[in-house]
């Protein structure tokens, strides 16, 4: 399979697969579902390709199995049962569960701010191609709970296949959605990642995508920018789970250069979406957060170690 062939398979291996974690009632009140699938059903439009699955814990979770180990079993069990369940269920079966994991992240202790995590492995045979050897593995990101408002969350239906019934799941907002975005990418630059010593990872252009996707439906000028407000709000609280500080232009315009240059070669980005349509809706987007008061942010680092965040 090359590549292009596996990262189309992958996409639609793991839409099937998160109809299955949305038609399974016990993880509806440990998972929070977040990131491109969530977005192009909040858009209500096709997406950009994503290939894999993001959601977080609820705090409701983490309290009421605090050790690691059985928090890591308990998932283990209801997305292995959540996949078989959904997959035997429809009237012609193509997918099958081979192989689910579930790790730790970090691998060992916890993580020094309190942001443990957790990594799923799915694989799956298909039966439409069984001649092929070697089918990519899917991930799901299962990461930390966030603080939350009653603004930031909602149901959200997911349509079933194969003759399954539509599900509704937890899930961000569309102004969680887009203040998260604005935070993701702050959080891979490199203020922030000197700040946690973190290891430096790719620019995350595909979050500047989103936020012109998101402005396409919701202008900033539109109804005195009430929706752009809220973003505002979700945004500040995004920042401050995470600890991340905000100047101001200046800080999401750090070596602006290599930002250009990533999004223009990002082959999963949609081509519909250009750097000069993400770079206005960016700029428009932080010149109203400034009239509205919304820089500097700054959030220390806590002397001590967060637990259960």
């Amino acid at each position: 399979m090359n590549p292009e062939d596996a990262a189309q398979w992958q996409q639609e291996a793991l839409d099937e697969v998160f109809r299955a974690l949305a038609a399974s009632a016990a993880l509806r009140g440990i998972l929070v579902f977040k990131g491109a699938r969530v977005l192009a059903l909040r858009l209500r439009a096709a997406g950009r390709r994503s290939l894999d699955i993001d959601s977080n814990l609820t705090t409701q979770f983490i309290a009421e199995r605090p050790e690691r180990e059985e928090q890591r079993a308990v998932l283990e069990e209801r997305f292995r049962r959540a996949i078989v369940r959904y997959f035997e269920r429809q009237a012609v079966v193509r997918f099958q569960l081979k192989r689910l994991t579930v790790s730790l992240q970090p691998r060992e202790g916890s993580h020094p701010l309190g942001w443990n995590a957790f990594i799923v492995k799915v694989a799956l045979t298909d039966a439409s191609r069984s001649h092929v050897v070697g089918l990519p593995t899917l991930q799901i990101d299962v990461a930390a709970p966030e603080e939350l408002t009653d603004s930031s969350v909602s149901l959200l239906e997911v349509q079933g296949s194969g003759g399954s019934a539509p599900a509704q799941v937890p899930a961000y907002t569309l102004e969680r959605l887009a203040g998260e975005k604005l935070r993701a990418f702050l959080s891979t630059l490199s203020a922030y990642r000197v700040k946690v010593r973190k290891p430096g990872d790719a620019i995350r252009v595909k979050d500047l995508h989103d936020l012109a996707c998101i402005r396409r439906v919701e202008p900033v000028e539109a109804a005195q920018g009430a929706f752009w407000r809220r973003v505002a709000d979700e945004f500040r609280l995004a920042c401050a789970s995470r600890y991340i500080d905000c100047a101001g232009p200046e800080t999401f315009r750090e070596n602006w250069p290599a930002t250009k240059l990533a999004y223009e070669t990002d082959t999963n980005l949609a081509k519909n979406v250009s750097f000069a349509e993400a770079e206005r809706t960016l700029d428009e987007v932080i010149a109203f957060f400034a009239a509205l008061g919304v820089f500097p942010l700054r959030f220390p680092l806590p002397a001590s170690p967060v637990r259960g965040e």
